[in-house]
């Protein structure tokens, strides 16, 4: 089967020789044990295991880049508000139950470019998610939306969560003193649309001690991250709407190290048209 050409694989049989949830780190085996594959571009391929992961990769010269943490791994996550112990609310995660896809089998083995693809994710509590993908041949539009909440009581809230890895993995706190430390990270730089802002502000990797979290408190509308781990590639996340929900980070390390970066829609308007998550490789 010709990579280049839009494809969506339901693993039917793949389950007899890997478990649904085993995302193959390489995949040499095409997409085995994979629930859903695409790709329809030379920048990018991207799958989802039968867990709810999901990896992008990225694509240099016709090859998958897939060591160094220059992956993109997407995660379809659920949040409660509950009472902390101190009487403050909080969101709280909850876990999605194995194997908790339904409807693939309701899709063509080679759908068209812009057709939604729909499938439910479960999650503890008997919570039910609609996740819905629109793929592009630069990119893809995510939507989510709570349509069971199960045995829930509290405020719920579905979105998605991105992983940018480790992309400098190799250098460690000792190394940031060294002469050509700089020139290993000035080809990685990112662009944020910060809430409220008018202006794109830039924050390079050669600034490791920026905290994005301190940097944009109230979170973002837009980013971008554009660097030579990813083959000289550049993604870029946006809301349809910017009033419909917001882009905010989660960064435990030094940015060179790897940092999430969250999306939840506003659960009063989820289902809406607006309510997507866009995302473009270039």
């Amino acid at each position: 089967m010709n990579r280049l050409a839009s494809f969506i694989i339901i693993a039917f049989g793949a389950f007899g020789l890997a478990r649904a949830d085993e995302l193959p780190a390489t995949l040499d085996k095409p997409y085995l044990g994979c629930w859903l594959a695409f790709a329809d571009s030379r920048d990018f391929e991207f799958v989802i295991g039968g867990d709810g992961d999901a990896e992008l990769f990225f694509i240099k010269n016709r090859k998958r880049l897939s060591v160094g943490g220059c992956t993109l791994k997407i995660y379809y996550v659920l949040e409660e508000k509950v009472k902390g112990k101190g009487g403050e609310m909080r969101w709280i995660s909850r876990k999605m139950s194995q194997d908790g896809f339904e409807d693939f089998g309701k899709e063509t083995a080679e759908p068209p470019l812009r057709k939604p693809i729909g499938f439910t994710a479960t999650y503890t509590g008997g919570v039910k998610v609609r996740i819905t993908k629109v793929f592009t041949k630069d990119g893809m539009e995510i939507s989510t939306e709570v349509i069971d909440k199960g045995e829930s009581k509290g405020e719920l809230r579905a979105g998605v969560k991105i992983l940018v890895g480790d992309l400098f993995r190799q250098i460690d706190d000792a190394d940031l003193e060294k002469r050509d430390t700089e020139s290993k990270l000035e080809d990685t730089e990112i662009s944020v649309r910060a809430v409220g802002a008018r202006r794109t502000a830039r924050v390079k990797f050669e600034d490791y001690d920026v905290v994005l979290t301190e940097e944009f408190p109230k979170g973002v509308r837009a980013f971008a991250l554009e660097s030579d781990r990813y083959g000289d590639h550049e993604f870029q996340i946006t809301t349809a709407n910017p009033e419909f929900g917001i882009i905010e980070f989660l960064q435990r390390k030094k940015i060179i190290h790897g940092f999430y970066v969250n999306w939840y829609p506003d659960p009063e308007k989820a289902g809406e048209q607006d309510a997507r998550l866009l995302f473009k490789v270039k």
